[in-house]
């Protein structure tokens, strides 16, 4: 699967699984808060999270990863920043799904999405 952004094509294994027309909003608001943004992550996991498991898994998992890979390449690039895609899935993986199982709990997320979003600065 082949998707064009900002003028780059990105390539992956499955097409995107769009999570909602409001994720790269959702993203926004949790990478611009100040301090605590537990209420901004809960919406956006609660968004992601369709079979309401409170595990995102499957393609949800993936939603997130095509989600969270285009706002950081958008967001590091702004910043002057030449990262690849690859790169940037590896680094969301080593940090929202730090013990590789291939599932991202809200707890996961709360402990380490506002970080990553905030390397990009």
């Amino acid at each position: 699967y082949q998707r064009r952004v900002h003028g780059v094509y990105f390539f992956s294994k499955t097409p995107n699984t769009n999570m909602g027309g409001n994720a790269g909003k959702m993203l926004k608001a949790v990478d611009q808060g100040a301090g605590n943004c537990d209420k901004q992550i809960d919406a956006l996991f609660n968004t992601l999270d369709k079979d309401k498991s409170g595990v995102l898994e499957g393609k949800e998992y993936q939603a997130f990863m095509d989600e969270a890979a285009k706002y950081m390449l958008a967001d590091l690039k702004k910043a002057g920043h030449d990262y690849d895609d690859a790169t940037i899935r590896a680094w969301l993986k080593q940090w929202i799904d730090a013990n590789g199982d291939g599932k991202i709990t809200r707890a996961e997320m709360k402990a380490n999405l506002k970080a990553v979003l905030d390397a990009g600065e």
